[in-house]
């Protein structure tokens, strides 16, 4: 087996397809701590990342036989994950997430009561102005900050050519910046 970190998920994707039940187990052993980060950035809830991240790899199990190698397992696993957990965000009632105690991102524990207030006020502000932005905008946004993905990933996942991630990517971040403009301050 090649020693490409590539390499080595293609051929354990091929090996899950044959029924070879024990390339699952080194999957999630490579792949679970990236899945877990995006889905609890995505869900900001612990219990739920978990769940997801379970889920995925189930669908993995499921659908190891449907892998087409046009892009990396990394970025295929990353995909699944953030449509799973968009999913998951739907089925929601609409302000569920922003009103479920512990919704928000993790604060520095070594930052000052008054920073952490702040950074907490941030990441209420920062939730709410994503759950503003349009839907494609928010999506593109998410699959390249937290899952990663490419934008000609990010293209074929939302039918759409690189240059219009670009753009899309674009206009989130100058609303997002010319909205957090007091806290950039």
């Amino acid at each position: 087996m090649s020693s490409d970190p590539t390499d080595l998920d293609y051929a354990l994707l091929r090996r899950l397809a044959r029924g070879e039940d024990d390339a699952l187990t080194e999957l999630v052993r490579r792949h679970q701590h990236r899945v877990y980060q995006i889905a609890y950035r995505l869900l900001r809830d612990p219990l739920e990342a978990e769940d997801a991240a379970q889920e995925v790899f189930l669908k993995v199990y499921e659908n190891a036989h449907r892998f087409e190698p046009k892009a990396s397992v990394a970025a295929w696993l990353h995909r699944i994950t953030a449509n799973h957990c968009l999913n998951m965000l739907r089925r929601r009632r609409p302000l569920e997430s922003l009103d479920r105690e512990g919704a928000s991102m993790p604060v520095d524990p070594g930052a000052t009561p008054l920073e952490s207030l702040e950074e907490q006020d941030l990441n209420r502000r920062l939730e709410e102005l994503l759950n503003t932005l349009p839907e494609n905008q928010r999506r593109a946004l998410v699959l390249k900050r937290f899952a990663g993905l490419s934008y000609q990933e990010i293209g074929a996942e939302l039918g759409l050519s690189p240059q219009a991630v670009d753009g899309l990517l674009k206009r989130a971040r100058q609303f997002l910046k010319k909205a957090l403009q007091d806290y950039l301050d």
